[in-house]
Formats: structure tokens, C-alpha cells, sequence
């Protein structure tokens, strides 16, 4: 027996895993090794499919002897120590893909050709949304970029995605050549370009032009696939349409004393909203604030005194000030526009400095701002040294509470996450827990702007 070598993976494999691609890679190709030579060797390509799962199972079934295969191959579990056990290919006997010998051989008829599945083909390169604007996710990619693997509501991790406002259209260039045709082999696919529902409702139309895609959307849905191939080389794109979701803001700028107000101005306000709406969520999620009205927030209306540091105690009312600012909250429910799901009222009062308790027993730590998703009140600092005001900050804040509010708690505890449930575990986040990134990810989006996932037909 030939030497088999041994294999390891960073990453699980398999059915619900992060699916790297040199890992799943590996995997194939250890695979095909034990595999009989009779049988069909899975394409290694790197891209977990049907193929690869069904081929995991099977090894799973008549190696191991599990009744019920996970499809998985997990590092340093059994899975992935059978593979690397030479003994394995000599248990590997059954061979589902070769004829039955009882059957006499008609050479007369040539035998049925097997439909090749756009999921083993190889990939077309994704090079990106021609806007440069986020609410897109590249192909291939790592778990992360389609948001932490633990996640209370798992993602597809097979294809690109992309966020198309509604009525609006977004274009991505691909790696196609055009001088070829494209194909596209989705379900409920028209000659028209337009893909409907189950119930024949128009979701999206798609165009190519070139080497780009043009998508427009035409109703709200979620992860309407959409598959083409050109050249034998296949790409799986998702795509979300989201209506226009609007925030509600009632701003009051807050007074500590004489002479101590919030130094944000009227015009800075106005061009943190602008940052706020047409760099961070709108280009991502289609959602933007709509400012309903300030209000000047003065010592004498509050009728305590806050100190020049507003502090906030969830475990001790009577270290907790932010009860001097709730009398004024503001409760009011506005329509939405296109059907976009409701938004509670977002009350924002902007202090000079202010401390919080996140756990009981803690002393108040300086922060940028505290949200209660609940109530919809908001408090942030007015980021303000001397005569300058940091607008980016401040938007990058308000957006980043607000998202408590309408993401929720998303995430869920594991070895591998650390953040708090309610944060994202990356960096480049814009729910990262302190962190200055601006990317939401996918999970996120579809959170901030729920839409309803609308399957296409059963049938083309």
C-alpha cells in the first residue's frame, strides 16, 4: 500500500462549517486518494458543494460506521484522523458509482450523461461593485466576511451578496470574457431578465453588459439566488432588496450648567447626519436618519443637576443621572415608506462627557455613547475639544447605537467570539465594541433592514 500522507485543517469542513478554501481543498483531495479508482474523483476546487458533502457522508457511513453522518470533518476528531489512516481505502469497499455486475453490459447504448452541478464547476472571480460602496460581500470568501460563524441565524455561504436599494440598481464587474455568452440557470429566470417568485411576483432584473452585471431591484426580498455561467465557470450571486427604512430623531442638546452646554452645533448636527446616511448606512443597509426636531435642553428645564460627567448605572438608581433626561423623551411612531418594517423613536441627547456601568459591581468607565434599545434613548458626547467638533466620530457613534437597536442580539457565545453578544468579533465592524470600522456585515444588514425571503419557483 502506497503512503498516504496526513493532512491538517485550521478550520472545520463540511455541512455548517467555515469551509476555507485550502482546508476543503485538502479534504477533496484526501478523498480522492482512498477513493476507488472506479469511482468519480470530486473536482478540487476548494469549494464545498452537494458533491463533496455527499462524498463525506459516504466515507462517514462505510468507514466509521456512522448510522447518521454529520457531514463534517472537524480538526483532530475522528472524521479526519480515518483519513489520515491508510487502512481506510481497504474499509472504503462500496462503490455506489460503479454498474451492478448483475446486469449484462448493452454496448449498443451509450450510457446517460450526468448532468454537471454549477457548484463543482469552476468559479468566476468577483472583482467588485463598480460604486465601491458597501452592502456587498466578494466571492470566494472566508466565514468572516460573510459575517461570525456563530450567529443565531446562519448565512449561505456559497456565493457573493449584494445589497440593491429599492427601485435603484447596483452593478458588479466580473472576471467573464466578453466575447462569450452568459447563461443564467436560476429558477423563476425569465427570457425577459427579470426573476419572479412562486408567486409570479417580479423581485429583480439583471443585465450584462461587457464584463458587468447590472442589477436592479424591482420588489422587496431576501437572498434571491441567482446563478451564470459562461465557459463552463459558474457564480452564485445573493441578492437582498431592501425599501428605505427610516429613523425617527428628536435631538436634545443637554445643559450641565452655566456655561456648560453640548457644543454641537446646528450645522455640525446636519453634517453628522450627512455622514451618518450617505457613507455608513444607506450604501449598506438603505436605512438613513430623518431629523423630526432639536431641542436646547437647558439646566433649569432638567431641574437637577448632572455635573459636568453624565453618569449612567443600570444597577444603581441613584448613581444613575440618565433618569434626569427620560421625562423628555419624545415616544411618536411615523409611517415608513415602501412597507420598511417600523423603527421606535430614537430620543438622542447629546451631554459633554459621560460614564457608564455595563456590569453590577464596576466603576463608571468613560464612553462615546450607551443606547437602551428599549425606550429608543440615546446618549453620546459631544466629541468636542476647544472650538473643534469630530463630526466622523460622532456619526460613526450614533450609527453604531442605533444599530444595538436595530440589530438586536444577533450573535451567539463560543469558544472562538469573545465580543459580548450584542457585538460584532471583527475589527473592521462597525458593531465592533470600540472599534472605528464602518463595514456592516451581512447578518447585520439583514437585521438593520429586514426583508422577507421570497423563494423563486420550483420548477424553470
Amino acid at each position: 500500500m502506497s503512503s498516504l500522507p496526513r493532512i491538517q485543517i485550521e478550520r472545520s469542513v463540511g455541512y455548517r462549517a467555515q469551509n476555507n478554501i485550502a482546508d476543503v481543498r485538502k479534504v477533496q483531495t484526501q478523498l480522492n486518494l482512498l477513493l476507488d479508482p472506479k469511482r468519480t474523483k470530486l473536482v478540487e476546487d476548494g469549494f464545498y458543494g452537494p458533491n463533496t458533502k455527499e462524498r463525506i457522508g459516504d466515507f462517514q457511513s462505510h468507514v466509521l460506521g456512522f448510522q447518521f453522518p454529520d457531514f463534517r470533518v472537524d480538526p483532530g476528531a475522528k472524521t479526519i484522523r480515518a483519513l489520515n489512516d491508510p487502512g481506510s481505502k481497504e474499509k472504503w469497499t462500496v462503490t455506489p458509482d460503479k454498474p451492478d455486475p448483475d446486469k449484462p453490459d448493452k454496448p449498443n447504448k451509450p450510457d446517460p450523461v450526468k448532468p454537471v452541478s454549477p457548484e463543482d464547476m469552476p468559479k468566476i472571480p468577483v472583482h467588485g461593485p463598480t460604486d465601491l460602496a458597501g452592502g456587498f460581500d466578494t466571492y470566494p470568501a472566508p466565514a468572516q466576511v460573510l459575517g461570525p460563524s456563530k450567529v443565531s441565524t446562519p448565512v449561505d455561504r456559497d456565493g457573493a451578496w449584494i445589497m440593491i436599494p429599492h427601485g435603484s440598481e447596483r452593478s458588479i464587474r466580473l472576471g467573464i470574457s466578453s466575447d462569450e455568452p452568459v447563461q443564467f440557470v436560476s429558477k423563476g429566470f425569465g427570457e425577459d431578465g427579470v426573476v419572479r417568485s412562486f408567486k409570479k411576483e417580479e423581485l429583480i432584473k439583471v443585465s450584462v453588459t461587457g464584463q458587468t452585471l447590472t442589477i436592479k431591484g424591482l420588489n422587496p426580498c431576501k437572498n434571491c439566488k441567482l446563478d451564470l455561467v459562461q465557459d463552463g465557470r459558474h457564480l452564485r450571486i445573493y441578492v437582498s432588496v431592501k425599501p428605505l427604512r427610516v429613523v425617527p430623531l428628536f435631538v436634545f442638546h443637554v445643559e450641565h450648567g452655566p456655561g456648560m452646554k453640548s457644543r454641537v452645533s446646528s450645522s455640525e448636527l446636519r453634517t453628522v447626519l450627512k455622514i451618518a446616511n450617505s457613507e455608513i448606512l444607506r450604501p449598506q443597509c438603505n436605512v438613513e436618519f430623518d431629523l423630526k426636531g432639536q431641542t436646547e435642553l437647558s439646566h433649569k428645564d432638567i431641574g437637577k443637576h448632572l455635573g459636568a460627567i453624565v453618569r449612567g448605572d443600570g444597577f444603581d438608581d441613584k448613581k444613575d443621572e440618565f433618569k434626569y433626561l427620560r421625562p423628555f423623551l419624545k415616544d411618536r411612531t411615523f409611517s415608513q415608506p415602501h412597507g420598511a418594517d417600523h423603527v421606535k423613536t430614537v430620543n438622542l441627547f447629546i451631554v459633554r462627557n459621560m460614564r457608564s456601568t455595563v456590569e453590577e459591581g464596576k466603576r463608571p468607565v468613560s464612553v462615546w455613547g450607551a443606547m437602551n434599545s428599549a425606550s429608543g434613548m440615546c446618549v453620546m458626547r459631544d466629541r468636542s475639544i476647544g472650538r473643534f467638533t469630530g463630526v466622523n466620530g460622532l456619526a460613526h457613534t450614533l450609527c453604531h447605537e442605533v444599530g444595538h437597536m436595530l440589530i438586536g442580539q444577533i450573535y451567539t457565545h463560543g469558544h472562538d467570539i469573545v465580543q459580548p453578544e450584542s457585538h460584532n468579533p471583527f475589527t473592521d465592524a462597525l458593531m465592533y465594541s470600540g472599534g472605528k470600522g464602518n463595514k456592516l456585515y451581512r447578518v447585520e444588514v439583514e437585521a438593520m433592514n429586514p426583508t422577507r425571503h421570497q423563494p423563486p419557483p420550483l420548477s424553470l
